[in-house]
């Protein structure tokens, strides 16, 4: 069993397994913003309550146990929760997904809270492969990922089917592998 570190602190962020009372905050900033939801195949979080779902059943409460581990990004400046960062576990690899709200975006914060999600990976997980889709479209996203050190791969025609309308959009693969 795989157990990242509850914590991760970085000189702007404090990632944190998530806690029912980071909700309101992470609801506000990014899960319920449909700016930010655009490109997300789940869409905008319709009630804060649907992020307390989330938040309880990957949250600080399942760490031990699980193989989902969501943690919440957290402005160390204001201590405003203000984004997601979410892996499954699976084997000896992991799926990541990531998002802050657009009140965060353009200052390398997304960065920032990937490359130190992507230290622990590298140096002291067993895990040997990281991967995610990003839909085509999201430039700054596809940015973030090289940044952090996965690498583009296949593109995905129609791979992301958005909920909200029914459109699907294509995708890169991104993966990042320890033998890299």
């Amino acid at each position: 069993m795989i157990t990242p570190p509850v914590e991760l602190k970085t000189s702007r962020l404090h990632l944190r397994a998530a806690r029912s009372e980071h909700a309101a905050s992470v609801f506000t900033e990014y899960t319920g913003n449909s700016m930010a939801a655009r490109f997300l195949p789940r869409g905008a979080h319709p009630a804060q309550s649907s992020t307390e779902a989330v938040i309880h059943a990957w949250g600080e409460s399942s760490w031990a146990d699980g193989d989902r581990f969501i943690w919440s990004i957290i402005d160390r400046s204001d201590q405003r929760p203000m984004g997601l960062f979410l892996m499954f576990v699976d084997g000896d690899g992991a799926e990541i997904h990531y998002g802050i709200g657009p009140a965060y975006w353009g200052r390398g914060l997304a960065t920032e809270a990937g490359l130190a999600i992507m230290h622990w990976v590298k140096q002291q997980s067993p895990l040997s492969e990281v991967h995610t889709i990003c839909a085509a479209a999201h430039e700054s996203s596809c940015r973030v990922l090289e940044k952090i050190g996965l690498v583009r791969g296949q593109f995905l025609p129609d791979a992301l089917l958005l909920k909200a309308t029914g459109e699907r959009i294509d995708g890169w693969s991104y993966r990042w592998r320890r033998s890299e």
